[in-house]
């Protein structure tokens, strides 16, 4: 970032070094194979591990509210030397010298602006653990279907959707109106806290307007990412037509999907891109869901 007085905003230049391991192994087999019927099944897996080696400043904030000078949401990307380049930073829940959660004392977490080291808290970090789809294409005589599965495990996400709805009290999960909470954590005098709050003050106050810590989820999901029914004409049909093949394909996108460890009342699907196109990852500033989409296709050759 750049003073506006300079004339500029931004400038871009090349500040560190990047590098990055991982594993791809790619699995085919087929199950049935014969005349009239056959049954191909895929197995694609993929895990990195990006990590920044070297850096010309301590933090550098690249995507998000933080590199966009603040905002209610507050997380951002960084890049800092030895740490994941997915890693996102926020507020955090303060902590005692044993890593025990502090609690005020009105009962609410306390909240930590920078860490140890005087950085802004790294609270998440948006690489998946691993990225696997599970491809099959069945075919009998002239039709074939095709489905693809897609499992990503791990990766976290700061999802303000989420928080919004919770904090707001409009899902299933905030439904307990007259409960009271005790938040894990103890006392600054090291005590257990033991502190009651009630469900207003545990969902607005501290996982909608606390550290921005409670506002990271992980975005692990399942998904139905793809399914094709394909009938192609048998060639009897077509010789006395200029056809050399004709094929009708109907298609489903997206069609069904469950992150499975986001509360379950939200509904809520992490395909989402929520600072644009770049290298932010790992947001949702109460984006619009991904779409399921539908397609007919008609091939032909002559």
């Amino acid at each position: 970032p750049l003073a506006p007085s300079t004339g500029l905003t931004v400038t871009h230049s090349n500040v560190g070094v990047i590098q990055n391991e991982g594993f791809e192994a790619d699995f085919g087999i087929d199950l049935v194979r014969s005349e009239n019927f056959s049954w191909n099944s895929r197995v694609n897996f993929y895990a990195d591990n990006p990590v920044v080696t070297e850096q010309d400043e301590d933090q550098i904030f690249y995507a998000g509210s933080l590199a966009e000078g603040g905002g209610l949401f507050r997380g951002s990307n960084v890049a800092q030397k030895g740490k994941s380049l997915g890693s996102i930073v926020g507020t955090a829940i303060q902590r005692d010298d044993n890593g025990n959660f502090l609690v005020n004392a009105a009962g609410n977490y306390q909240v930590a602006e920078q860490d140890a080291d005087g950085f802004a808290p790294i609270i998440g970090d948006a690489v998946a653990d691993y990225t696997m789809n599970f491809i099959n294409t069945l075919r009998y005589k002239s039709l074939s279907l095709n489905f693809q599965i897609n499992h990503t495990a791990g990766g976290d996400m700061l999802s303000s959707t989420v928080a919004t709805l919770l904090g707001r009290g409009l899902i299933v999960e905030t439904a307990d109106r007259l409960g009271t909470y005790i938040l894990p954590g103890v006392k600054a005098d090291g005590s257990v806290n033991n502190t009651q709050i009630n469900n207003s003050t545990y969902y607005f106050s501290n996982l909608l307007f606390g550290p921005t810590e409670t506002r990271i989820y992980d975005a692990s999901v399942i998904r139905l990412q793809e399914v094709s029914l394909t009938y192609a004409l048998p060639t009897k049909f077509l010789e006395k037509t200029p056809f050399g093949q004709l094929t009708f394909t109907v298609q489903g996108f997206n069609l069904w999907y469950d992150a499975y460890n986001m509360p379950d009342g939200a509904n809520f699907d992490p395909n989402v891109q929520g600072v644009g196109v770049g290298n932010g990852q790992g947001f949702d500033f109460i984006n619009g869901p991904s779409a399921r989409r539908y397609g007919f296709t008609v091939k032909a050759s002559f």
